[in-house]
């Protein structure tokens, strides 16, 4: 039997998760921006605008969560909102004017983060992690698809 001072494997992620989270927010906040916002940033720096629902779908962010998050991107003036062409009843999400510029500031100073988060790691070891937490994540989503589709 496992101690109960011994951390799962759960708390180890979830420390290194919480970890990555604060030293991103640290990193990137001289620039006006927070690691949450950054899947949205990044698929909208690709020129596509979305709606709050598509935006949710493709982070995987939950649609409560993904509204609150865009209304304090548009109050920062990160997104803008315009109608939305294909359907009168919702908006369409675009990267506002200047946003994109910080974007390229804001990779540098992550991969900053995730140079510092492997260090003393081989790219063998980099490339295993990498591995293994994309088969956990896919491990995790197959299981919240099982329980949803109860």
């Amino acid at each position: 039997m496992t101690p109960l001072t011994t951390p799962s494997l759960a708390q180890l992620i979830n420390r290194a998760a919480r970890a990555l989270a604060r030293d991103a927010d640290c990193a990137l906040t001289p620039l006006g921006l927070r690691y949450a916002q950054v899947p949205v940033l990044a698929l909208l720096h690709e020129g596509m605008e979305l709606t709050q629902k598509e935006l949710a779908e493709a982070t995987g962010i939950e649609q409560p969560s993904m509204a609150q998050l865009l209304t304090r991107m548009d109050r920062d003036g990160l997104v803008r909102r315009k109608p939305n062409p294909r359907d009168a009843r919702s908006q369409t999400i675009a990267l506002a004017h200047g946003t994109g510029a910080r974007l390229n500031d804001a990779r540098d100073r992550l991969a900053a983060l995730d140079s510092r988060a492997v260090a003393g790691f081989t790219t063998e070891e980099i490339d295993t992690l990498k591995h293994l937490l994309t088969r956990l994540g896919d491990n995790l989503d197959r299981r919240k698809d099982a329980i949803t589709n109860q």
